[in-house]
This record gives structure tokens, C-alpha cells and sequence, in this order.
């Protein structure tokens, strides 16, 4: 899972051919449908770059990666189950029950022991990619002051700023609709922590330029009784907020997304702030991979 920007977007990106060197690596749950819905994330860790597809169908998810750049190998969210902790609930996210009509993608959760069902869909928006190139964007002088369209040929400098998206290319922005703001956390996302509060501390420190933050700490799970913590550092100059979040569960410490059923809808404006276009379809996907692989 995304650890980086931890916000409704981020369960998006779980959701993670194919150009570039390297082999792909897949993994399918559950059985095809006649609705399919494909995203696409380009990702880097270190020098590896990676492209991650997700494709859901109704009753089926797929996650497929394929190195652009090197071998890249942070955790992909490509297990059939997740945990799932809120106020007063413990359930899963499974890949089971899918539901995909058009750019709709209905994932319910299940309260463990109950017949009970959580409400939890994706609708992803779309915006026409087509022409814009990285001069599209404009940091500002602050983050607050960002405007524009922010796509991938701003994370990859080395591509020329003239370079546009051919025609057909479309980004997806991600709006969810959840019953509960809640944890989620799979087996890949067990730390070797022996604590919470030792979890804490190296959290607390990911950052070395003295960045302020702040740490929460509530009770969750079906009797509140499973621990949890939340570290945000706050936006400076360019850089937004970053907010880490760990889970004391069955004696383990995982580090969790946060799907906050409060958070505001994402900006679709570019000239009222920043829209985040780094979700993407086949069509800019296979453009990305294209430049990085020319210019990586």
C-alpha cells in the first residue's frame, strides 16, 4: 500500500502492458465479469520504476506489474484479503462480490462474524489528458498556491516539459463513498516493530528537515480495543501533507492506510488548485512508459 499520501486516493492506488524492460508479474482473484475497469499508477522506489495495473471486473480484481526501469519491489496490494478496523467494527476487504458498472467500483467490507456489510464504492472521474504537458502544472511558491493539471511528466523530469499526452489519454480521479472512515491493513503491511510506541518513534522521524507534526492515538476494532496511531507532517513550501498511521493488531504492528469518509471530494479545477492526475488509463500508461523507458 501507498504509505506516502494517505487519503481516500491512497486505496485507489492499491488498485495498482506493457512497455519498458522488464517482465510483468500478475496475480487474479476471484472469477470475470462483463464490466472491467483498468487504472494504472507508475511507481518508484530507489531507482526501479515500475508500472502497476489494476483491473477490476465484476466479481474479480487483478494487479499486474511490469518493471519500466530496473526491478522494482515494494509490497503490492495483490492479496484476496485485507483488515479492515473502525469505531466499534473489525471485518475484511476482500476480493469477492465485485461490482463494476462503468467507472463505479462497489468493494463491499464484512463485519467479522455478522452477516453485516459496509458500504464502500469508488467512483472514478475522469479529465482529458490529451495535449497537456508538464508546463501544465505551476508549483507556485508555496503548496497552498499550486495550480494546474499535475501529472506524471512532473515527477519524471528527464522527460522533456514540450512532451504532451496523445490523444485518447484520460486520468482518473478517485472519489470514494464509505459508510465509516476506517483502517486497512494486509499481511505484506506487518512491521517488525515489537511496539506501537516503538512504531511511533521511527514514524516520527521519517522526515530530517524538521518538518512539524503531530501524533493521535485512538482505540478501534469491534471493542475499541485495538490500539492505533497517526502521524501527520504538515505541507511545506511544495510539499504536501503526509500522514502514517500503525495498527496494533494481534500482537503485531502493521502499518495501515486511512480512509477518511469525511475527507473532501479532489479537486477536478486546475485553475482553482491542483488536480492530481497520476491515475491514468491504457492509453497514457503506455505514453509514460514509453518517455521513461527513452529518458530513464
Amino acid at each position: 500500500m501507498n504509505k506516502l499520501i494517505i487519503t481516500p486516493i491512497a486505496l485507489s492506488l492499491l488498485a495498482f502492458a506493457l512497455i519498458g524492460c522488464g517482465e510483468g508479474e500478475d496475480a487474479i482473484f476471484g472469477s470475470g465479469g462483463s464490466n472491467k475497469l483498468t487504472i494504472s499508477t507508475i511507481e518508484r522506489s530507489s531507482n526501479a520504476i515500475a508500472r502497476i495495473d489494476t483491473t477490476y471486473n465484476t466479481g474479480a480484481r487483478s494487479v499486474k506489474k511490469t518493471n519500466i526501469v530496473g526491478s522494482y519491489n515494494q509490497n503490492l496490494d495483490d492479496l484476496d484479503m485485507s483488515v479492515v478496523l473502525a469505531d466499534k467494527f473489525e471485518g475484511t476487504l476482500e476480493d469477492k462480490n465485485i461490482e463494476v458498472k462503468d467507472r463505479v467500483v462497489k468493494r463491499p467490507i464484512y463485519e467479522k462474524n455478522s452477516s453485516n456489510k459496509l458500504k464502500f464504492e469508488t467512483s472514478y472521474r475522469t479529465l482529458n489528458l490529451s495535449g497537456v504537458n508538464a508546463r501544465d502544472y505551476n508549483a507556485g511558491n508555496s503548496y497552498v498556491n499550486r495550480r494546474g493539471i499535475f501529472t506524471d511528466l512532473n515527477n519524471y523530469t528527464k522527460i522533456p516539459s514540450n512532451i504532451g499526452f496523445p490523444s485518447g489519454s484520460v486520468c482518473y480521479i478517485p472519489v470514494i463513498t464509505s459508510e465509516r472512515s476506517f483502517f486497512v491493513f494486509d499481511a505484506k503491511d506487518k512491521t517488525g516493530f515489537r511496539t506501537l510506541d516503538n512504531w511511533v518513534s521511527d514514524a516520527e522521524q521519517r522526515f530530517n528537515d524538521k518538518r512539524q507534526s503531530s501524533t493521535t492515538r485512538i482505540n478501534i476494532g469491534s471493542n475499541n480495543s485495538q490500539k492505533t496511531a497517526q502521524v501527520k507532517f504538515f505541507a511545506v513550501n511544495n510539499d504536501p501533507e503526509y500522514i502514517y498511521s500503525g495498527v496494533d493488531y494481534d500482537s503485531s504492528i502493521y502499518e495501515a492506510d486511512f480512509v477518511d469518509n469525511a475527507a473532501p471530494i479532489p479537486n477536478e479545477d486546475s485553475i482553482r488548485g491542483v488536480v492530481d492526475c497520476t491515475i491514468v488509463n491504457k492509453v497514457a500508461a503506455d505514453f509514460l512508459a514509453t518517455q521513461i523507458t527513452k529518458y530513464y
